[in-house]
């Protein structure tokens, strides 16, 4: 009797034993493990954190097309063996969370779940995770103009339109502050902005802001009769720079969508008279599916009129130092950006490291945000990284309304830092 006892009790504990088991031995053999709850030795990286899930890999994973042709491109063998690598390599933790507290890059060791399916597992709450350090940026070195092309997500002033149809006074104020904040801590002199509401109310309201507290900030953006759009618009210290010639649109209809999220502007630093031509770019946005196809050729229609107007902005403002800034809303392999690197402009950010992104969608990093520099500009260009103070944070838009008064996450995309000694 009490050898039964014995037995029954060592197949309890048994059956009810928490198997360690590395992500190769898991992944090697799902059906095995399907319904016990594991613990997962190797250290796991957070790709993506979303409402009521994490995706985890060993290491962070880019997406193919930043470094395959796409499919948008006709494709390739890479391609489909980097989409193929993504799918293995990475799980997907269902969870009670505090999503909006993981941030990706976050490291997860000794992971404790239960596995549900392939590639699927479940606990019963949350994840601990540890936080990478947050990513300090240093002020510019004395002689040199900080430039950033930053991307604020929909910033409207008029409530109710385009992208804004429920958010209130409270979060739009939310908002204003996150990104004042967000571009103060940038100690820049020039901010090339995207998606910021065409007209003057949406810039007006942001600089109300910067200069609260004795700030020196003006604006120059391209008008255009329909207001419930995005645009794009430069903001600028005036105590450092000026600029000198009117805007330049990469379109002439002036009712066409692109006219102000595509132009160009002169700028003189102040107090050596050395002059730049910046150029504030926001092609045409992504879409799944069948339709990648048409934004594809959209975006290539955006290059072509982005380099007819180039040469036109030389002649006018007389100079041939240019630096292109924005989202172009394409990883670097793809046909758009190709086109411009032919057209002899340098791709100036660093690439190749799990470091080097400025977008992260559904677990995948790349870059969307881009500097490119003419022949004669690239040499007075000190260094170029991205700020990662936006895309680690959760991904949903819209998160301010989560009322995080930090600066983190005041939009989707980190901005690009460009710090530069003209001659």
């Amino acid at each position: 009797m009490k050898r039964l006892i014995l037995f029954l009790i060592i197949g309890t504990l048994s059956a009810h034993a928490v198997e360690r088991v590395s992500l190769e031995q898991l992944q090697s053999d799902w059906s095995r493990y399907t319904n016990q709850t594991v613990v997962i030795t190797t250290p796991l990286v957070v790709c993506g954190s979303f409402y009521d899930s994490l995706v985890l890999a060993p290491e962070r994973l880019f997406c193919p097309e930043e470094r395959a042709v796409g499919l948008a491109d006709g494709d390739s063998t890479a391609y489909y063996s980097l989409a193929e690598h993504n799918r293995n390599a990475s799980i997907c933790v269902h969870l009670r969370n505090n999503y909006y507290e993981v941030r990706t890059g976050d490291l997860v060791r000794n992971l404790k779940a239960r596995v549900t399916g392939e590639r699927q597992l479940l606990t019963g709450g949350s994840v601990r995770t540890r936080h990478m350090a947050k990513d300090r940026l240093p002020k510019p070195r004395k002689g040199e103009l900080r430039i950033v092309g930053a991307n604020i997500e929909n910033y409207f002033a008029d409530l109710g339109g385009y992208a804004h149809k429920r958010t209130t006074r409270e979060q739009q104020a939310l908002k204003t502050r996150k990104v004042a904040a967000g571009l103060k801590a940038m100690h820049a002199d020039i901010i090339a902005c995207c998606e910021m509401q065409v007209g003057d109310k949406a810039p007006q309201m942001l600089l109300e802001a910067l200069n609260k507290n004795g700030g020196h900030y003006d604006y120059i953006t391209v008008p255009m009769a329909n207001k419930d759009r995005i645009g794009g618009c430069f903001i600028y210290n005036t105590d450092r720079v000026r600029a000198y010639t009117e805007p330049l649109s990469a379109y002439r209809d002036t009712t066409d969508h692109y006219y102000s999220r595509m132009f160009a502007v002169g700028f003189e630093e102040t107090a050596s008279g050395k002059r730049l031509i910046l150029s504030v770019n926001h092609l045409k946005s992504k879409r799944p599916g069948r339709t990648q196809y048409d934004t594809n050729l959209k975006r290539l229609q955006n290059t072509d009129s982005l380099l007819a107007m180039l040469p036109q902005a030389v002649a006018q403002f007389g100079d041939q130092d240019i630096l292109l800034l924005g989202d172009y809303n394409c990883y670097s392999q793809e046909q758009p950006i190709q086109t411009i690197l032919r057209a002899g402009y340098r791709e100036m950010l660093p690439l190749g490291s799990s470091a080097d992104y400025s977008y992260s969608y559904k677990g995948e990093i790349g870059y969307l945000d881009r500097c490119f520099a003419s022949p004669s500009m690239a040499p007075q260009i000190v260094r170029v990284r991205p700020w990662h103070v936006n895309a680690d944070w959760y991904y949903q838009h819209g998160a301010y309304k989560m009322k995080d008064k930090t600066m983190h996450r005041y939009a989707d995309h980190d901005p690009i830092i460009v710090d530069v000694r003209l001659e």
